[in-house]
């Protein structure tokens, strides 16, 4: 069975659990070689429009290379052409050596040395695989490696790293490092990858699981399996009340849009009964758009936020709901009357946006489980720190809540544990999605007894399904010509291929 998380690890971790792993034994390190391919060249081909006709391998000796030059293999469609640089000359290692001597039928292998590098990137290329090194790299770079991280820089191919951006090492940065498109980290997520110098050059994250015996840990990165929970088929008598009750509060007079995508992003994602309260002047357009959902509405203030006397029919509002989200697009001015609505709330709380502000979340309550969902700006304003994996952890701990650290590689944390999710993409970096997130947060959280999830189990699990949906998104329609709202009916196909 697929697992739902691998570790994060240091390269020298990894490297020594490979080496145990596989031992003397050709067969296993081949097989492992083969999937590492295997995964690299998937990712790979869904970020370009077409197979590559034409595809760069920079390759180092050891079995990096050897990952991308299969990769490379398998990603050409036939008339295609592969050039190798091998950068460090001659291949070695038996693994090594028997990827080299493959080929494919109707695929051209040029081989060129390290003094050819110039003639290499004076080619025109669809796709560069950059598997100079690998996790056993260690400073300093040679002259002719950075002549090759130069030009490879200066390319407009889709570049993509095996494992690791070729200069990115354990112990620090990467001064001079391979600018990729797209990183797949072999075996594990590595920890380099979530440093600044990971930030800055491996572009899109991807941990393929090749099937090495690694244990979870209190740092992991999510796998689609984890998504297992929701493709199995609800009990043949359950009814509309035992699959999730939730009531939504949100928007403004100025800012209705981000509230009504809560509602659909709650519907879709599995809700059975969704309240909606929103202003009272957009609460027929809303209802007639969304008829599914059940509207109320909301008075406000000249201001047109919610009017503090509204306070008393929320709370009742709340009451019976197995989770409440509340804070989109509803202004600071709402904060008093949202602090009084929610204040006895005993469900699971969800807050997002405007009501991330200390005098809400740090105010006393009575309630079970509290999930935030913080970007950047809002966790700096909410805590008055920058927002990291360390920060994260330890201000989930203070506030006894599940944070959700909203970036282009998403994290989960209770103070204890750190969930990495390396799917989605830049394709949600658009308006709205964290707001697509948010429901579908507050719809798992909502069902997650009968889904058989914990609190941190099921915040993790929409997380990681809104990126899959994502990434759906952009392999399916590409990343410029697409709206947020198009994610949700992704939501569907990104679950089946996620549990097949």
């Amino acid at each position: 069975m697929s697992r739902d998380r691998l570790p994060a690890l240091s390269c020298a971790e990894a490297a020594a659990t490979e080496a145990a792993y596989i031992g003397s034994d050709g067969t296993k390190a081949w097989n492992l070689m083969r999937k590492a391919a295997g995964a690299v060249a998937r990712h790979a081909r869904s970020l370009l429009p077409a197979a590559p006709l034409r595809t760069l391998v920079i390759a180092g000796r050891g079995n990096n290379g050897a990952d991308a030059f299969l990769a490379a293999l398998l990603v050409a469609p036939r008339g295609g052409r592969v050039v190798c640089l091998l950068a460090d000359g001659e291949p070695r290692g038996e693994t090594a050596l028997r990827a080299w001597r493959r080929r494919k039928a109707g695929v051209k292998v040029t081989l060129l040395k390290a003094d050819q590098a110039a003639q290499a990137f004076n080619q025109e290329h669809d796709l560069v695989l950059d598997g100079l090194f690998g996790q056993g790299f260690r400073p300093p770079l040679s002259a002719g490696h950075r002549r090759i991280l130069r030009l490879a820089g200066e390319t407009d191919a889709v570049k993509v790293s095996v494992d690791l951006p070729s200069g990115l090492y354990d112990d620090g940065g990467a001064t001079t490092a391979f600018r990729a498109d797209l990183t797949v980290s072999i075996g594990c997520l590595k920890r380099p990858l979530l440093t600044a110098g990971g930030a800055r050059t491996a572009g899109r994250i991807r941990v393929a699981d090749i099937g090495l015996p690694l244990a979870e840990t209190e740092e992991n990165a999510a796998l689609p399996a984890l998504l297992r929970p929701l493709s199995r088929p609800r009990d043949a008598r359950t009814d509309k009340r035992h699959q999730g009750r939730v009531a939504i509060i949100g928007g403004s007079d100025g800012m209705p849009g981000a509230a009504l995508m809560n509602v659909r992003a709650a519907l879709q994602s599995g809700a059975a009964l969704v309240t909606a309260a929103v202003p009272e002047s957009v609460r027929s357009a809303a209802a007639a758009a969304t008829p599914e959902a059940m509207w109320r509405s909301f008075r406000t203030s000249r201001s047109g936020a919610l009017a503090t006397s509204e306070a008393a029919v929320l709370r009742a509002l709340c009451e019976d709901k197995d989770a409440v989200l509340a804070g989109s697009g509803m202004t600071p001015a709402a904060l008093p009357a949202l602090r009084l609505a929610l204040a006895r709330f005993k469900g699971d709380l969800v807050l997002d946006a405007d009501a991330l502000r200390p005098e809400l979340v740090r105010s006393p309550r009575s309630r079970t489980t509290l999930t935030l969902l913080p970007h950047a700006g809002e966790f700096l304003r909410l805590t008055g720190v920058r927002m990291t994996t360390e920060t994260g952890c330890r201000w989930a701990g203070r506030l006894g809540a599940v944070i959700v650290l909203k970036g282009p590689l998403t994290a989960v944390t209770d103070g204890r544990r750190v969930t990495h999710v390396p799917h989605g993409g830049p394709v949600l970096a658009r308006g709205g999605s964290g707001d697509l997130l948010a429901g579908m947060v507050v719809s798992l959280l909502a069902r997650r007894r009968a889904l058989g999830l914990g609190h941190f189990e099921a915040v993790e699990a929409a997380v990681l399904w809104h990126a899959l949906a994502a990434q759906w998104l952009g392999e399916a329609r590409g990343e410029e010509s697409v709206r947020t709202t198009e994610l949700l009916p992704g939501l569907s196909p990104a679950l089946r291929s996620a549990v097949r």
